[in-house]
């Protein structure tokens, strides 16, 4: 199947499932990644600071900051019709995430976090430092995000779903190097932010790899 193929001939059944099945076990996969990273947060030091620091702040708040680029993937499936168009689209998907990665840095390490964080959300003490923490090694998330989404609109458009499947296979399976690597070092030193840096490792490992 190629671009021009997806005009000029109806679309079957069969084009149908091989479309939607790898991209069906793409998003099941990626549902695995947070009940995992909870299981073994939980079995850390500290897991209620911990698994509040992730799931409460700072995921919601990465999640915000690359939001603008989520649609790249619906974006480039619709607009990488040639060599010209997707650079154009590289282009813009390098200064987008650039620009949203330098803004979650800024948030991460300036005074806006507590402002957002402490102020706005009410998050405290423990939850709050932690939160910074795993905010500083989510920083690479945003602009592997967009890298991300960009490429596999483009593997969609030209008929290549299954390539996508892969790529969140591989993620997965740095997730679980990462998190497993945390538990057996969290054996041998003691730190009561163990389990946030796990979290947010594993999450900015995963999501590079598989970029």
């Amino acid at each position: 199947m190629n671009a021009e193929g997806d005009t000029t001939r109806p679309v079957t059944s069969r084009d149908v499932w091989r479309t939607w099945l790898p991209l069906a076990l793409s998003w099941l996969m990626m549902g695995i990644e947070l009940p995992l990273l909870s299981a073994v947060v939980a079995r850390l030091a500290n897991p209620e600071i911990n698994l509040g620091a992730y799931g409460g702040v700072v995921f919601p708040l990465s999640l915000l900051i690359e939001a603008p680029i989520i649609m790249l993937l619906t974006a480039s499936t619709k607009l990488s019709r040639d060599l010209t168009s997707y650079r154009r689209l590289w282009k813009f998907m390098m200064l987008s995430g650039g620009s949203l990665s330098a803004l979650h840095l800024l948030i991460a390490v300036t005074p806006m976090f507590d402002f957002l964080a402490g102020n706005l959300l009410g998050v405290e003490g423990e939850i709050l430092e932690a939160s910074r923490l795993g905010m500083i090694i989510m920083t690479p998330w945003t602009w592997a995000i967009a890298h991300r989404r960009f490429n596999q609109g483009v593997l969609i458009r030209f008929g290549q779903s299954k390539a996508v499947g892969w790529g969140t296979l591989v993620r997965l399976i740095v997730d679980v190097t990462v998190l497993f690597t945390c538990y057996t070092l969290a054996q041998s030193f003691d730190s009561p932010n163990i389990g946030i840096i796990a979290a947010t490792a594993a999450v900015s490992a995963g999501v590079v790899a598989e970029a």
